[in-house]
């Protein structure tokens, strides 16, 4: 296969992170996989390429100034979180589809990522068209399936085109965010575009949208490094990151609280009760600094800051006995899949990949209703004092079942069904 991504970044978040892993494993596969960026950052990709550099002068200006003036235009809007202004996504197709015509003549498919602030859906037209290739889309969070928010936080107008949007503050029904859906929407139908989730709850979201809703869709997870997230002795790894060798030691991600979808709020006031119960637990910490509480007497904390890169997160998931993820709302996240490679039993809430990789009972805990915070305490409680053979086999399980459905094998297998009409 021929594959040409479009991806407004290369690192900064699991999208972009996603997108990488996608690009690596179809490369592993043996397939000529192409992936552009807005901004180039990362050097140990091959085949990835800056699109700025490949603008002229005169084009480099162009798209300047035209993007100096779709941020005023949009300035009087004050959005909650991320939300995509496709004004914004105006980066030309010809530098693009230039530089793929003089790597091959014939492309089989333009895979979408994050695109938000890079391209637009008549961009992505012209670039498919002009290499006779098919589009699909790769469902980051939800920012394919709405007129622009990536999450959208228990709103479900993006089922009837979006409008009066919330994260806008808008009460008209026919602002930017339907504008946007119904234009996506016009777009995607035309092109046949095929919609590839990588949950069958991000499936769901695709099927009730009114932009993506009535097109082909098939669902896999993103693929893993096998290779290097696996499991592998805990004690080193402990001893690796200065954590106690010994007790039981849950992994989770810090996120500001103030995401509330992430649920990283939900988590501390869980931590609450299981200290004010007595539980004795060691929190291991990667990502953002400064949100752990004080004052617990039975939880105790290391803040082990950002860990990027494969080999540093296999190391931090091999440390711990099993790993939370609190997020009630997004379509991964990625940590799942890379903790249960590591033989990490999962505790989430039913969203994201979650729902498909638990067996409930045997490799993770499905928490229920999403958001509850005693009942996501209980079932930390449960881990935290299990049995240690119990444990074991709750790990084994879970490093067995991530092996069948992260391969880079079977995700490229599923990308070359999808280009099967």
């Amino acid at each position: 296969m021929k594959i040409l991504h479009l991806s407004k970044m290369d690192t900064g978040g699991g999208a972009a992170d996603g997108f990488v892993r996608i690009h690596r494993a179809l490369l592993a596969e043996s397939h000529d996989s192409v992936a552009y960026v807005i901004k180039q950052k990362r050097r140990d990709v091959p085949a990835l390429v800056d699109a700025c550099m490949l603008l002229g002068p005169l084009e480099k200006l162009a798209w300047g100034l035209s993007r100096v003036w779709a941020k005023l235009r949009r300035l009087h809007l004050k959005p909650v979180g991320v939300y995509d202004f496709d004004a914004e996504a105006n980066f030309p197709a010809e530098p693009i589809v230039r530089d793929a015509f003089a790597r091959a003549e014939k492309w089989d498919l333009v895979l979408v990522h994050w695109s938000g602030g890079f391209v637009r859906p008549e961009t992505v037209r012209e670039i498919a068209q002009a290499l006779g290739a098919r589009v699909a889309l790769w469902q980051v969070d939800m920012a394919h399936a709405t007129g622009g928010c990536h999450s959208n936080l228990g709103c479900q107008k993006y089922q009837t085109g979006c409008g009066a949007c919330p994260l806008l503050s808008s009460s008209d029904p026919q602002d930017i965010s339907a504008v946007q859906a119904a234009r996506r929407a016009r777009l995607w139908k035309e092109l046949g575009v095929v919609v590839l989730a990588p949950s069958g709850w991000s499936a769901r979201q695709a099927k009730e949208s009114f932009t993506l809703g009535g097109l082909e869709l098939r669902t896999f997870p993103i693929p893993l490094d096998l290779t290097v997230l696996r499991p592998a002795d805990m004690r080193s790894a402990r001893q690796a990151l200065g954590l106690p060798v010994d007790g039981r030691i849950v992994l989770v991600r810090a996120l500001d609280p103030g995401l509330v979808y992430k649920g990283f709020g939900l988590f501390l006031e869980a931590l609450k009760q299981l200290d004010a119960q007595g539980v004795d637990l060691h929190v291991a910490v990667i990502g953002d600094r400064g949100f752990v509480p004080s004052g617990l007497r039975h939880i105790t904390f290391t803040e082990m800051g950002p860990q990027r890169g494969d080999a540093a997160l296999a190391r931090a998931h091999q440390a711990a006995d099993f790993f939370v993820s609190p997020s009630t709302n997004e379509t991964g996240p990625m940590m799942a899949g890379e903790a249960m490679a590591c033989g990490r039993p999962l505790i989430a809430y039913p969203i994201g990949i979650a729902p498909d990789l638990i067996e409930q009972g045997r490799n993770g805990t499905l928490v229920e209703p999403v958001g509850d915070v005693t009942a996501l305490a209980a079932a930390i409680r449960a881990y935290a004092e299990m049995p240690a053979a119990e444990l074991a086999a709750h790990q084994q399980a879970a490093a067995d079942s991530a092996g069948r459905i992260f391969s880079a094998r079977y995700f490229a297998e599923q990308v070359q069904a999808a280009l099967r009409r």
